[in-house]
């Protein structure tokens, strides 16, 4: 029988994080017993006030062991992936599995959508992790996550037979105030030389979380993913534009198109295709509006359009899509838990 209140530890608070904090709490069937900070700022500040409700009588803390000695359901895991920031790449992998081991239950947004696409042995690796402990991992996020995973395997349901699945995702950031996603995370105003510097690391994490994208919808519809194809190409600016963010100087990047072409065994192809732009009309000739779009071609052919202004705060579903998921993960039995292992996620709040 499920247990009526899940305790949960909260791990990060930014912006995910904080609305994380706000979800859990308002939720009847969880409890925030901790959090877990890296700033030594907010350690010892209450984990209401840092996410701007009221106090709830949960100190935030930098001492790890210290909150994961507390007795708790599952660690909701939020901060920044360490693939893309941070020192060490491998830590959010290094931390995840010991929370399974050490038997937590994991809900995380920095990747593990869908291990598979990174090989049996970091498949075999979670699943030894979660057995060892008795614990479920679910990885989530929007796009990708529920719009670029969970809408096309959601429409298939409607064909009688596929051919392709496309998702095209087209974004513009001349409004998003930090630098440190735009321009130290994401890339853009760097040169070209600087970008081939730095774009190792980058270009791994992305490609890496739309292949787990691909290959989960791949197995949603029987398909076999046999190769994924990748293209890149990367726009400079033909003058100084400021953005939000900071200037992104004349002949620096400002867009940058991927494509990821899953080609399956089945003739079935799952593209998975991310336009950025630094401002909204940087890269002319790339002619999709800002938004979304989501199409399976077969019979019948179906389109879902999502225009810019579909969701005013995709940190927040970011943030909410992982808490509402945290009940059915407690009750999961042992093991990865993508989203075709688990039922509908949908919010209750109190």
């Amino acid at each position: 029988m499920p247990k009526k209140i899940y305790k949960v530890i909260q791990w990060s608070s930014g912006n995910v994080g904080k609305a994380s904090i706000r979800g859990i709490c308002n939720r009847s069937d969880l409890e925030l017993v901790g959090l877990i900070v890296s700033d030594e700022k907010k350690n010892g500040l209450d984990a209401g006030v840092i996410s701007g409700i009221d106090e709830i009588g949960v100190k935030a803390s930098t001492n790890i062991d210290e909150v994961l000695s507390i007795e708790a359901d599952c660690v909701n895991y939020t901060p920044l992936a360490s693939v893309r920031v941070g020192d060490d790449p491998d830590a959010d992998k290094k931390n995840i599995l010991s929370l399974l081991k050490k038997g937590f239950n994991v809900v995380t947004t920095v990747g593990f959508l869908y291990p598979k696409a990174f090989g049996k042995d970091f498949e075999k690796e979670i699943e030894d992790a979660c057995l060892a402990g008795g614990s479920s991992l679910h990885g989530t996020g929007i796009a990708p996550g529920w719009l670029s995973d969970l809408v096309p395997l959601t429409m298939s349901g409607m064909s009688e037979e596929i051919s392709q699945v496309k998702v095209t995702e087209s974004s513009e950031f001349s409004y998003y105030a930090s630098e440190e996603i735009v321009f130290d995370s994401m890339l853009m105003g760097k040169s070209l030389q600087q970008y081939e510097q730095e774009s190792v690391r980058y270009e791994g994490w992305i490609t890496g979380l739309f292949s787990e994208a691909i290959y989960l919808i791949a197995d949603g519809i029987g398909s076999n993913i046999l190769e994924i194809d990748k293209t890149v190409d990367l726009v400079t600016s033909d003058e100084d534009r400021e953005i939000a963010a900071g200037l992104v100087k004349k002949g620096t990047i400002s867009g940058q198109r991927r494509k990821w072409v899953g080609k399956c065994d089945n003739d079935v192809e799952i593209i998975q295709e991310a336009i950025w732009r630094a401002y909204p009309d940087a890269a002319p000739e790339w002619d999709e509006p800002v938004g979304m779009c989501v199409e399976v071609k077969g019979k019948p052919n179906m389109k879902i359009n999502f225009d810019h202004g579909w969701n005013d705060d995709p940190l927040v579903s970011t943030a909410l899509h992982g808490v509402h998921a945290i009940p059915m993960v407690c009750e999961a039995s042992p093991g990865f838990k993508s989203f075709l292992d688990l039922p509908l996620i949908s919010s209750k709040f109190n």
